[in-house]
């Protein structure tokens, strides 16, 4: 048997899962406590968790055929200021140095509301970049000054990096850690990219020791199959490119769950919660894909792009906090900070003669987190777990059911000190709780005008706070099966691969070509098999430029076990194109792509107009391209000297001026920027690829909303 194994890393539990390669059958499920104070750090918990997901399942590690891993790591480094000290080298022509300085000196770079991430700078003009000792001399002088890793940040790099990279090959001369702003993002934009390699910089000795220790480790076991790290676009790559960028790994938490919901239950329209040990990530999956946006680190921008999830510092685990009487708080300390059981998962008797009192969960913590204290000296945990379990609302059989008497025996001290019920006391702890949350959903909802869509549960404690913020929204919900494991299943299932974006500062038809290859090439370097790339490019008007993501499969065979049945292709495309599922038509797919289309029929007295939409669905379940009026046109390879655009051949209706344009072959789609659909056929002469013998599908509609 071939399997494959998904870790995720979380602040309270490591959990790994084990699942048959074939059928994406879940086999097996662990849970261990996340090692933070362990000599190894988070790697000792890896392995435990490695080890017993192996164990269950009756497997070696000869059978295993990848392993996948989501940490934490990244973000916590960030949140709790554990950063290097970084050093900028700002590259730029001599009569150029004023505004190079401008856009990339900066003293320090808030972090959080108390830590901040403290820079250095020098200025090195571009024609001493060749002259080696005046390179090593710039960097030598920052680390006199403390220093710990650099920076290569020059003026236009993206275009010309020649000059980043000369520093780069000093710094690992004198063993620095470095980055370059090149290796961020292809985008013009100096100061982003500049914000963007610091912070990535800033974490590089962390991460570095954290991916060698867990590397060993599993070496140890005897594990010979690639072991890859999922990045917060939802993409996982080898360990070599999270060493090299470690900040793309800052949102992998909540991207592994997201994938679990598209990839394992189907998730394809819905506002998801996914309440873990210490904190609630929230977001939206609008047909098929994750809502996503640009990361943000306090005030800074960043040209990082991740899922767009929302993070409360409230979850499952989270401790009470109590000031004059009443409850004042709940979190952000969880009862694994605190190193104290939950009641509810203790035998009755353990929990007699108790006693509140209020503790310091960690050196420095405010002394006002609620916890009971047994005659014999022990201490226990108050919390929203607890909560839902001595109100009786925790499913039979979900992971968070607990024992109702050992829960509501732990809330009676509470409830005398607030001077009500015990289910008035557990209650006001879910209040305050939802209180947290709420405000990020109603704006998710608003921003991405959801309207009407069930509220999904995903994480191990989506029992305790899903149903509550559903209630007090009046929104209907659901707790997918395996929450507690959704983030492990994610990350085992996710797609090899790359995203790439380029400013397009000039409509190039060969320039575009040439990023295809290179986003297939990056991909196949991350770890994908080059038989299963496949590409896709969208357009981001909003900043000049292109985005493109090359996905694959670790091994020359596509999984199977993810592609999406037609009818539920069907109704996905319906959904985006405002239609019932009965109204739009198959009219095309290969092995990769179904492109669906309708017909609306209005009269306006004797006149009619005809509109058909259409509808571009992939195997995943995501929609790639939609059009509100749409014509199609499919052609062979060697006839792309008659290619042009479908417009009038009775197969579409009237089309917008300039009209959207897509042209899709194989596994690949390529949503052209609007100021390139006039030269479609030079387009497509550039795309030929080595096997032409499938057709090319060339797609023309408005480019207003579908609906």
């Amino acid at each position: 048997m071939r399997a494959r194994i998904g870790i995720d890393v979380g602040g309270t539990f490591t959990k790994a899962v084990l699942l048959d390669s074939e059928s994406g059958r879940l086999l097996r499920k662990v849970t261990v406590p996340t090692t933070h104070d362990a000599d190894t750090g988070v790697a000792r918990g890896v392995v435990q968790a490695f080890r017993r997901v192996l164990a269950a399942g009756d497997v070696s590690p000869g059978d295993v055929e990848l392993v996948v891993l989501s940490t934490t790591q990244a973000v916590n480094a960030l949140l709790e200021g554990d950063v290097a000290t970084v050093g900028i080298v700002a590259i730029g022509r001599a009569g150029e140095q004023r505004q190079v300085i401008k856009r990339t000196r900066m003293d320090r770079i808030r972090l959080s509301p108390d830590k901040d991430l403290r820079l250095l700078h020098r200025f090195l003009a571009s024609e001493d970049a060749s002259d080696r000792s005046k390179v090593e001399q710039a960097l030598l002088s920052l680390v006199e000054e403390g220093a710990e890793a650099v920076v290569a940040s020059g003026a236009f790099s993206v275009e010309d990096p020649s000059d980043e990279s000369r520093v780069l090959e000093a710094a690992r001369r004198l063993e620095l850690p470095a980055t370059a702003g090149h290796e961020m993002s292809g985008l013009y934009g100096l100061e982003v990219r500049t914000v963007t390699a610091a912070v990535n910089a800033s974490i590089l000795p962390k991460m570095a020791r954290t991916i060698t220790w867990v590397e060993h480790s599993m070496r140890e076991t005897g594990l010979t199959s690639p072991l890859m790290v999922m990045h917060g676009d939802l993409e996982v790559t080898g360990l070599a490119e999270a060493r090299r960028r470690p900040v793309s790994t800052v949102l992998s938490g909540p991207a592994a769950s997201v994938a679990g919901a598209l990839l394992y239950h189907r998730v394809l329209h819905g506002l998801f919660v996914e309440v873990g040990g210490t904190s609630t990530n929230v977001g939206v999956v609008r047909n098929g894909r994750p809502a996503s946006k640009y990361v943000s680190i306090m005030d800074h921008p960043t040209c990082l792009k991740s899922v767009d999830v929302r993070v409360a510092g409230v979850a499952g685990g989270s401790l009470v906090r109590l000031r004059r009487g009443k409850l004042s708080d709940v979190g952000p300390r969880s009862a694994h900070i605190a190193g104290l059981p939950y009641p509810s998962f203790v035998d009755p008797a353990r929990l007699r003669d108790l006693r509140l009192v209020t503790i310091a969960p960690r050196p420095g913590d405010s002394p006002d987190y609620a916890v009971v204290e047994s005659a014999a000296g022990e201490r226990f945990a108050l919390t929203l777990t607890d909560a839902a379990n001595a109100l009786g609302i925790v499913p039979a059989g979900d992971y968070a059911l607990g024992r109702r008497e050992s829960a509501r025996r732990a809330l009676e001290p509470l409830a005398e000190y607030l001077g009500v019920s015990v289910d008035e006391a557990a209650s006001r702890m879910l209040d305050l709780a939802a209180s947290k949350v709420l405000p990020t959903i109603k704006e998710l909802r608003e921003e991405y005008k959801l309207g009407d869509c069930p509220l999904l549960g995903l994480g191990g404690g989506a029992s305790v706070l899903v149903p509550w913020l559903a209630k007090k929204l009046d929104m209907s919900h659901q707790v997918v099966p395996n929450a507690e494991v959704i983030s492990s299943i994610g990350v085992a299932m996710a797609p090899v691969g790359v995203e790439l974006e380029r400013s397009l500062g000039r409509d190039d038809p060969e320039l575009l070509s040439r990023w295809v290859r290179e986003a297939e090439r990056a991909a196949v370097a991350a770890g994908a098999d080059p038989e299963t790339v496949r590409v896709t490019v969208e357009p981001v008007p909003e900043r000049s430029a292109v985005r493109l993501r090359a996905v694959g499969s670790a091994y020359a065979r596509r999984d199977g076990w993810t592609s999406l049945d037609a009818e539920a292709a069907r109704g996905l495309a319906a959904r985006a194109l405002g239609q019932t599922p009965s109204s739009i038509a198959l009219i095309y797919e290969n092995a990769h792509f179904r492109v669906f289309q309708g017909e609306i029929v209005r009269r306006l007295g004797p006149f009619r107009r005809v509109r058909r939409p259409i509808a571009v669905v992939d195997r995943e379940g995501a929609v790639l391209f939609t059009a509100s009026d749409g014509s199609w046109q499919c052609y062979n390879w060697s006839d792309i000297d008659s290619c042009k655009l479908p417009v009038g051949d009775g197969k579409g209706g009237l089309l917008s001026s300039p009209p959207r344009v897509a042209v899709l072959w194989g596994g690949n789609l390529l949503d052209l920027p609007l100021g390139m659909s006039g030269q479609l056929r030079e387009v497509v002469r550039s795309l030929r690829p080595t096997d032409a013998s499938e057709p090319i599908l060339v797609l023309a509609g408005s480019s207003s909303d579908a609906r």
